[in-house]
């Protein structure tokens, strides 16, 4: 049995190194096809590499390149929130959705937040999830040490210095748990969608009969709230809600 399992997990490392340099080999072909101008066969291998569930900010990144200079922005704007959310500090991607946005239609005034909401969001985005994990790994490290050195240390001074440095350490673990989670767990959701049809009308109700709201247009980014018969109730920057089909938008 033991032989059994070990053959298992030895073939599914070597087909994982496999996928691993077949999708490297395909985005090596994208990034060449991008720079011959070639951009919708750049976006063909970059869908392939999505499609063995390779994610990364590079792929999306560039795919959002190419889909801007073919003009599909909305695609663009989706791939640039895509790579966002796997990554909120990378500001190459965040200016080129900014300048991607221009292109749209739609120019809503978000709701203004609150300093501590606009402080909460601006610190979370610093770094990656993965970065913030990572940093809560080294914060709990130190702060064994500091413990160590206010539990065994024979001068006063190196017990101060061991029980504040701890504190300090100890607050850097915690935000950084939190902020690793939340950015995981936003990752992981799809509550976000872009809107890819020219022109729509976002209804009152989940259906045909309810009352026209208000129109958008393709690229404009919504919330998802919930769903209901084929249709999801959104919710736009500047805090309007109303329900949207679902086949409308494309979800992130």
């Amino acid at each position: 049995m033991k032989r059994y399992t070990l053959l298992i997990y030895m073939l599914a490392i070597m087909g994982w190194a496999f996928s691993q340099n077949t999708a490297d080999e395909w985005f090596n072909q994208a990034n060449a096809a991008y720079n011959s101008g070639n951009y919708e066969t750049a976006v063909e291998l970059y869908e392939k590499i999505l499609a063995t569930n390779m994610e990364s900010v590079p792929v999306y990144y560039n795919m959002g390149n190419a889909y801007y200079k073919m003009r599909e922005y909305p695609m663009a704007i989706y791939s640039y929130e895509k790579a966002l959310k796997l990554d909120p500090s990378n500001e190459e991607v965040r200016t080129n959705l900014e300048i991607a946005n221009l292109a749209i239609v739609d120019k809503i005034e978000p709701v203004p937040q609150s300093f501590i909401e606009r402080w909460w969001r601006s610190l979370r985005a610093m770094c990656s999830s993965d970065r913030w994990a990572w940093w809560s790994v080294a914060a709990f490290a130190l702060l064994l040490v500091c413990l160590f050195m206010f539990l065994r240390s024979r001068r006063v001074g190196m017990r101060k210095l061991g029980f504040f440095m701890g504190v300090i350490f100890l607050i850097v673990f915690a935000f950084s748990v939190v902020f690793a989670a939340q950015l995981k767990h936003a990752a992981n959701t799809q509550d976000q969608a872009i809107v890819m049809t020219p022109t729509v009308t976002v209804k009152s109700s989940p259906s045909d009969d309810g009352v026209d709201l208000f129109v958008l247009h393709e690229g404009t980014k919504v919330s998802v709230l919930e769903s209901s018969n084929g249709w999801n109730k959104i919710r736009i920057a500047n805090g309007s809600v109303g329900w949207l089909e679902m086949d409308k938008m494309l979800s992130f």
